[in-house]
């Protein structure tokens, strides 16, 4: 929109009795007035000039001595022609305090005030948090915004922001809030203490070494009931056998079937009641060794917030 250089030359009022009615004036003394006029003007000029950054230095020294709303709405305009739109919405909102009644010797002024309000009103958009818990910190795309408790609401650009909450013992919150033109966001923050937020993960599920351990122990007493059992069979070998050969058998006994029978399971049952028992003793020990080597890890969760229109999604996913 295309800034008239005529309402920026029009004079301030200053020094007449009309202006010492106006509400803006009251308390004003006219040598304050009168001051600011100049500086006033001379801000208009340079803008004229393109020279926008000297013109809002010569608006902002005018304003301090005197709060009308005509240097509000030129420091307004001069901001919009920087990019400041956020200031220049304040400022704007400051000028148009008392309607149109800065404006009456210039209704055109007025809508153009109007039609910038507008205008940004599109451009911008209003961030709500609240946050109940004592003493954490809240920040706003990385600058301190308030102190919990409490509700705040500011004007931000339309678009994604981030707000991040912090409290000592606590899981920090940072969620992006996406704000629509015109529109208010609301977001509640909510803190996790570090001890609920933290996941302890272990090296191997917490049920294998124990399951692994039991496993040997059985293993190893299978292996020695088999064991006893050969053993008893041996037993009853040597007592079969002194019955039998009382003056010996040969060797082989191949004359005495069920004796050598006997004698080869004996032998087997104990043979294999050791080796269960080697194996059993074997996996037992290896199961103590992953009991004593799986100890857990404090892991804390990794956030992930989806930006969305007018706020934020959050989902909270744990990595092993």
């Amino acid at each position: 929109m295309k800034l008239s250089t005529v309402l920026l030359a029009l004079a301030l009022g200053a020094g007449t009795a009309a202006a010492d009615t106006k509400p803006w004036a009251v308390g004003v003394p006219e040598a304050r007035q009168d001051k600011a006029t100049v500086i006033f003007e001379e801000g208009n000029q340079l803008f004229a000039q393109q020279a926008h950054a000297p013109a809002l230095e010569k608006y902002r020294a005018a304003l301090a001595l005197w709060d009308h709303p005509r240097i509000r709405f030129n420091l307004a305009v001069t901001l919009i022609r920087l990019d400041r739109a956020l200031e220049a919405a304040d400022e704007l909102d400051q000028a148009l305090r008392y309607d149109a009644q800065p404006f009456e010797k210039d209704p055109g002024l007025y809508q153009q005030a109007l039609d910038y309000q507008a205008l940004l009103r599109r451009q911008l958009g209003y961030l709500e948090a609240t946050c109940t818990q004592r003493g954490a910190s809240v920040l706003l795309d990385g600058k301190p915004w308030f102190a919990c408790p409490g509700t705040q609401t500011t004007r931000v650009m339309a678009g994604e922001h981030v707000v991040v909450a912090e409290l000592s013992g606590y899981l920090t919150s940072s969620q992006r809030v996406v704000v629509a033109g015109g529109a208010t966001a609301h977001e509640d923050i909510r803190l996790v203490p570090l001890e609920s937020a933290v996941k302890l993960v272990y090296p191997y599920r917490r049920w294998i070494p124990y399951t692994l351990t039991a496993s040997g122990v059985a293993i190893g007493l299978a292996g020695l009931g088999v064991w006893l059992a050969g053993k008893s069979q041996m037993n009853d070998f040597e007592a079969a056998f002194a019955r039998e050969c009382p003056r010996g058998c040969p060797t082989s006994l191949d004359d005495k079937p069920l004796l050598r029978d006997l004698e080869d399971s004996a032998e087997l049952k104990g043979t294999i009641g050791i080796s269960m028992m080697v194996a059993g003793g074997a996996i037992t020990v290896g199961g103590m060794v992953m009991v004593i080597l799986n100890r857990p890890e404090r892991v804390l969760p990794k956030i992930e917030v989806a930006p969305t229109a007018g706020g934020a999604t959050a989902s909270t996913r744990w990595s092993f």
